[in-house]
């Protein structure tokens, strides 16, 4: 009814509102619905009725219901659902008002979350966006970057390119120049070669024709002197000076031999140091210096600065030996230098030479490899510091720096910056050496191969580790040093892995876990451990099982009295190529141990001094054919059945030493010299029952014979000496020392026939007898 009023004409909807007939129609409906009455018409008529008479009458949709028939019937409860309980009417506008809050409500807060999320998703959508638009700016960015890194790359290669073009360029262009300079240079050197040898040729055809005049003369018709020239130069060219000297006073012949230059361009004066003197040293330079190359004067005090002068004079000297010359000084060695422009070995040990000499060198000697200033004391930190400052000694690959202990950090400092080159160093008997020392020396010269550090107590493991660190060695010698322990050997043999040499004696605090770092090496030759009193058996199967086991040559096991027989069996079993061995003072080693080493087909020299060996042993070491060289001092259980019975065996020996063993007498030696022809030095010394008659023995048979110390024999007389001066034509020492019975007229008979001459009829220091 509602929407057909809403949709009729406006009037007729007024009139309808005005006059209430809609709930006039919904009470009339209601009565009909609810009261059901016989005669619906007369129901309806009687109703309005009512309503015209009463004006103010009040009409809701129950209003022509009867109150008795309100709920009573079906009809009537669906009213109510449909119109509302009358009794409700009074809150109805109240309910009204709350339900269209709460619709309003509702419907606000239905708007408001419609709008909230349309807010949410238009906020999403617009971050989605913006995080696409970064990501795609990002891509953009990324891709222009790529395009320009590609462009830049491509551009650096073509400058690339054209740099390594005009390098090979200019690098052709500086070995054509070079090469120009070198064929230059040696057209230079060619010429001067040729001229040289000219000039050397017609020396020698000078001294042929005089030769051959001297000869045509019938001078020096002997058999030496009709041998062809060279091999007449073979024979003299095992001669000494001495030898030579005399030679040329024999004839002319042998004169012009002697004077061939070829005889002259090594000297060696040591050998003669006692006799050598100014005018020898003169004479022989004068006529032969051009031809010099290597002069040897060690231990010759007797010369002074003529000599010097005429070395100076040598120009081709490349080598030369001036230690322990006495008279040597800085002038002598200003003059030498600056004339000896071609050193490259140079030798000033226990000489007195100063800073001033030092910088001489580091002005002159530039092609020098090799110096020692060992045991030169008089130099300080200042001269080495010329080394570094100057031209000369930047090539030395050996230099030797023993005993040199006034020498600081700051000294070798100098030596690593001067010499960065070094290969090989010996800086043995220095006290004064510390752990800085060495790191400073090693952090420059980075290609030592070879260190010797004998008698350097203070060095720990710092300086050891530092020199694994650094440099990779190929031998090294260490002596006397408590400080070390096992991890720097460990550390040493992990770095330097081509190590063939090792000196390791007197270090107290290696054990068996140094000889099994030692048993990784692969080229191990020369192993020394002596004095390493923790070293067991346990230490000697590591190296025995080593992978350098077979190519040992020479082991150094003495002072280690924890050694035992085992030990010489495994080194017999697995070294087989052993040819030095040295077990002294092994307290632990018996006969039956020494009977392995009948297997040893390799050894060659042998050194058992101090050990507890008896005739059986010795007897037993005889099997072993290979053995030349016999060291048994101090072997107090030796008898003569035991020497004989070795000698029977071993009949090539060459050196037998037994000083010190008690109960050898002239028996001993008697067997010795009848068996053993090739015997060349004898060492008898402290020996109180040889008499004259073992001399004797030796001198009858020993034309070998070169050395014989027959200290500390007492019963020994004049004749020893003249034994010695009717044969051995070889003897070139001979040590009478502690004998009291040897006047020193008889002993001085021998002094002009040997090299080394030593007497005294003093009371030894040590009586064993």
């Amino acid at each position: 009814m509602m929407t057909s009023l809403q949709d009729s004409d406006p009037v007729i909807r007024d009139y309808m509102i005005k006059h209430s007939l809609p709930q006039i129609y919904k009470a009339l409906l209601a009565g009909l619905c609810i009261s059901c009455p016989e005669d619906p018409l007369h129901f309806i008529e009687e109703k309005i009725l009512s309503i015209l008479e009463d004006h103010d009458f009040e009409i809701s949709w129950h209003t022509f219901i009867d109150k008795d028939k309100q709920i009573s019937s079906l009809a009537g409860g669906i009213v109510y659902d449909i119109f509302g309980n009358p009794e409700d009417s009074l809150c109805l506008s109240h309910l009204l008002e709350k339900a269209y809050s709460c619709y309003r409500t509702s419907l606000t807060k239905m708007c408001f979350t419609g709008w909230k999320g349309y807010i949410s998703k238009k906020k999403l959508k617009a971050a989605r966006l913006l995080e696409r638009m970064e990501e795609a700016e990002m891509y953009q960015k990324q891709r222009r970057i790529k395009l320009a890194f590609i462009k830049w790359t491509a551009w650096v290669q073509f400058r690339k390119q054209r740099q390594n073009d005009a390098a090979r360029k200019l690098q052709k262009v500086q070995e054509s120049v070079h090469c120009r300079n070198i064929i230059t240079a040696w057209r230079h050197v060619v010429q001067d070669a040729k001229r040289t040898k000219e000039y050397f040729k017609r020396l020698e055809r000078d001294i042929q024709e005089s030769q051959n005049s001297e000869m045509t003369q019938g001078d020096g018709q002997d058999r030496l002197s009709l041998l062809p020239n060279k091999l007449s130069l073979k024979v003299f060219q095992s001669l000494g000076v001495r030898e030579l000297l005399k030679c040329a006073q024999v004839c002319r012949s042998w004169r012009a031999i002697a004077q061939v230059s070829s005889l002259w361009t090594e000297i060696d004066f040591s050998s003669e140091a006692g006799w050598i003197t100014d005018q020898t040293v003169e004479r022989i330079l004068r006529v032969h210096r051009i031809y010099v190359i290597s002069v040897n004067l060690c231990g010759c005090t007797l010369v002074q600065e003529s000599s010097f002068r005429r070395i100076s004079q040598c120009r081709n000297l490349q080598e030369l030996d001036l230690s322990e010359c006495s008279h040597l000084n800085d002038e002598n060695m200003k003059l030498i230098l600056e004339g000896c422009r071609s050193l490259l070995h140079l030798n000033l040990a226990f000489t007195h030479i100063t800073n001033a000499t030092i910088r001489v060198l580091s002005r002159r000697c530039l092609m020098l490899r090799s110096l020692s200033l060992a045991y030169c004391t008089s130099f300080s930190d200042k001269g080495l510091q010329y080394l570094s400052t100057g031209k000369g000694c930047h090539r030395l690959t050996y230099l030797d720096l023993s005993g040199c202990s006034q020498i600081s950090v700051d000294g070798f400092t100098y030596v690593a910056e001067a010499c960065s080159t070094l290969q090989q160093i010996v800086l043995d008997n220095l006290p004064t050496l510390t752990d800085n020392c060495v790191q400073v020396l090693v952090s420059k010269c980075r290609m030592l191969t070879a260190i010797s550090l004998l008698d350097s107590p203070y060095l720990s493991d710092v300086a050891f580790k530092t020199m694994a660190e650094v440099i990779s060695l190929t031998k090294i010698q260490i002596e006397g040093n408590n400080r070390m322990t096992d991890s720097s050997l460990k550390a040493l043999c992990r770095s330097s892995l081509k190590l063939s040499e090792v000196q390791m004696s007197d270090c107290t605090h290696m054990t068996d876990a140094s000889l099994k770092s030692l048993g990784s090496l692969t080229k191990l030759c020369n192993l020394n451990i002596s004095g390493c009193i923790k070293v067991t058996d346990i230490g000697i199967h590591y190296i025995t099982e080593g992978a350098s086991a077979v190519k040992l040559r020479e082991l150094d096991l003495s002072y280690c009295p924890k050694l035992t027989d085992l030990s010489l069996k495994r080194i017999t079993q697995k070294c087989s190529k052993l040819t030095h061995l040295s077990v002294c003072f092994c307290e632990n080693l018996t006969d039956n141990g020494f009977e392995c080493l009948d297997n040893c087909a390799s050894l060659v020299s042998l050194d058992i001094t101090g050990c507890k060996i008896h005739d059986k042993g010795l007897a037993a070491l005889g099997t072993n054919h290979s053995l030349r060289k016999l060291t048994a001092s101090e072997c107090v259980f030796i008898t003569d059945n035991g020497i004989k019975m070795f000698c029977q065996k071993c009949n090539r020996l060459e050196l037998l030493d037994v000083c010190q063993c008690v109960c050898l007498s002239d028996r001993a030696i008697k067997a010795l010299s009848f068996i053993c022809r090739t015997i060349a030095t004898v060492r008898i010394a402290g020996c109180p029952k040889l008499t004259d008659t073992a001399v004797k023995y030796l001198t009858r048979v020993g034309h070998f014979l070169k050395e014989l110390d027959v200290s500390d024999c007492p019963l020994l007389t004049d004749r020893t000496p003249s034994f010695l001066l009717c044969s051995c034509p070889q003897l070139r020492s001979i040590s009478m020392l502690y004998c009291k019975n040897i006047s020193k007229q008889a002993a001085l008979k021998l002094q002009h026939r040997v090299q080394h001459w030593k007497h005294s009829n003093d009371d030894a220091p040590y009586s064993q007898h």
